[in-house]
């Protein structure tokens, strides 16, 4: 199966966005383009074969086959110069040469998920095409007429109970393609190079044998105007998300490295884990660069020096496997590795970059092989960015790291997941997805905590479950103010990052159940007092105290909760540290007295 991808277009309609560039040169929010990400996914589907069309800017297009990512693709570019007086049935015309195969043809402006491309090459149809029953007619873009299961035409203006909403992705057999290219060729030859190549189609319809496929529960679109890119950026953003290759277990390693055909990657790992993953790599007869060199809470030089290691050996994708250190680490170098190596990474522009992170997480905690965050230290003042790019392509939860874990250890991270899931479901960026996530992964730390806690091996699959799930929640929303207020106490009395949320936790929580009624989320008083009592059917009560005090009652139950030493002035301290993006995400507002006097009552548990 090879691909045709028609990218002569102009894109007059996104205005300044494709007065320099292609349209398919539009950068998503990752700061991956539409041309790259099709590319990208055709790839890791085991399409290796690309046609390309051209138009204006074709060096552009050129330029990005040529990167180290795509060395295994073979691309062939057919230039359209008629571009701005054709249409891509011109386009399809030159490239007919090419087109002596099984093909799967789309246009340059679409935008979809890998389910939806995985879906449709693997279906029992040879020649399919794409329509929605379940959306309603446009007026301006294709529909599809279906006639006996067939695809029989296909237009813009065409209505009727047996036409349906259509996205132009058709998988074609080489008789097919042969029969519709034919077409277009006397279309050209009678110089009609200004309609579509369905109006070629239209005529000989009855000769393929094209079925439909229902989309209705995948996504694809196209980006024809700047309301089409906000609309689509942010759909396709929370698609990736939740499409994150998840798997469950290290042996399946060396089958995500054939998948994503990765040679030699640099492991990002701490030195007590360095035998794991060497037997692992050895397995796998991968070649590899080995990194260990950074702290507990990573620095910026830890990175400048995992970034060496990267390049001295020439490596084409990176490995992390530990806690959340090694992850930053990771997830920075990713980011940083495109930047100018002149100047500080930390003033430069963020440049996508196509590098495959495989992520192995060794605690059940804070989820971070599914989230887009990144904490690290530079001069001693810690850094956080947000940013689709570093996001891990994989992510691999293997049980068996959770045994050999210290209980404390596992408290902390288990308190750290289901406070996650809890701040997830009130915060303002709350979506129908991340409370999917969010009530996932309550239920299963509620149900399983005992067992987990008491070294249960039976339970300890669904606790890396829980956690990955409250990380995915937390990539969507954030944190909010549990988390806000919890950093300064892990900083000042060394108490661990779980824990200290955990403190924080109970007093926020009643404070936001005494106060639903003047909350600022859009959504509303009573959307929010919905959420709390949705949380308090998770924890088996009916209101917020009987939760709350069942949340305290497992603190007690492992030790959690003691009086700490502190002034006046340390008070003051604590109140100025929060950090007031995190607060914005917390449906209430948080004044400084009522951030002290949540302070005392922690400092002197007053729970």
């Amino acid at each position: 199966m090879k691909a045709l991808i028609f990218n002569s277009g102009i894109g007059k309609r996104m205005g300044e966005m494709t007065k320099n560039s292609p349209k398919s040169m539009v950068k998503l929010l990752n700061g991956e383009t539409i041309f790259e990400r099709q590319i990208r996914l055709l790839s890791e589907c085991g399409i290796k074969d690309i046609v390309v069309t051209t138009g204006p800017f074709e060096e552009q297009l050129v330029a990005i086959s040529k990167k180290e990512a795509y060395k295994d693709i073979k691309f062939t570019f057919v230039h359209n110069d008629l571009y701005d007086k054709t249409n891509y049935i011109y386009s399809c015309y030159l490239a007919r040469k090419y087109l002596n195969d099984d093909f799967l043809t789309l246009h340059g402006d679409l935008v979809f998920s890998k389910s939806l491309l995985q879906y449709v090459l693997d279906s029992k149809e040879k020649s399919t095409c794409l329509i929605n029953k379940a959306l309603p007619l446009p007026d301006k873009d294709f529909k599809g007429r279906i006639t006996d299961g067939r695809l029989r035409e296909v237009s813009i203006s065409i209505f009727g109970d047996d036409c349906f909403t259509f996205q132009p992705l058709y998988k074609l057999t080489k008789n097919d393609m042969a029969i519709w290219v034919k077409s277009i060729e006397e279309f050209v030859v009678q110089g009609n190079t200004g309609v579509y190549a369905e109006n070629a189609f239209n005529v000989i319809s009855d000769k393929l044998n094209i079925i439909p496929l229902s989309y209705e529960h995948y996504y694809i679109n196209e980006i024809d105007n700047l309301e089409d890119y906000e609309r689509v950026t942010k759909d396709i953003e929370q698609i990736d998300y939740e499409e994150q290759n998840v798997v469950l277990g290290s042996d399946k390693l060396e089958e995500i490295l054939k998948t994503y055909n990765l040679h030699n990657p640099l492991i990002v790992v701490a030195g007590f884990l360095k035998d794991y993953i060497c037997t692992l790599m050895e397995k796998a007869n991968v070649k590899y660069a080995i990194f260990t060199n950074f702290s507990a809470n990573p620095r910026y030089e830890n990175v400048i020096d995992a970034m060496k290691v990267f390049k001295e050996n020439a490596c084409d994708s990176i490995i992390s496997l530990g806690g959340g250190s090694a992850m930053d680490v990771a997830k920075c170098v990713k980011l940083f590795l495109p930047m100018n190596d002149k100047e500080d990474y930390l003033t430069q522009k963020h440049v996508y970059i196509n590098l495959k992170h495989i992520a192995i997480p060794t605690t059940a905690g804070t989820g971070s092989e599914s989230t887009r965050f990144i904490v690290f230290y530079k001069d001693g003042i810690k850094q956080s960015i947000a940013d689709d790019m570093v996001l891990p392509d994989a992510a691999i939860l293997e049980k068996d790291f959770l045994k050999s874990l210290p209980l404390n250890q596992k408290t902390a991270t288990m308190f750290d997941a289901l406070s996650q899931a809890i701040e997830s479901m009130w915060s303002v960026n709350s979506t129908h997805k991340s409370t999917e996530y969010s009530e996932k992964a309550i239920k299963l730390i509620l149900k399983n905590y005992q067992k987990y806690l008491a070294s249960d091996e039976s339970v300890m699959q669904d606790m890396m479950l829980a956690s990955n799930l409250a990380g995915k929640a937390i990539n969507i929303t954030q944190t909010t103010a549990a988390h806000a207020m919890s950093y300064k106490i892990t900083s000042h009395f060394g108490i661990s990052h779980g824990h200290a949320v955990a403190l924080v936790l109970p007093f926020v929580w009643k404070y936001l159940d005494d106060n639903y009624d003047k909350t600022f989320d859009v959504r509303g008083k009573e959307h929010l007092r919905k959420v709390l009592n949705n949380i308090n059917e998770l924890f088996g009560f009916k209101n917020t105290k009987e939760s709350i005090n069942k949340y305290v009652s497992i603190m007690h139950e492992f030790k959690m909760i003691n009086k700490l030493d502190y002034d006046a002035q340390l008070l003051d301290d604590f109140a100025n540290s929060v950090n007031p993006i995190r607060l914005r995400n917390f449906p209430v507002a948080l004044d400084k007295d009522t951030i002290q006097k949540i302070y005392t009552k922690i400092f002197n548990a007053k729970y």
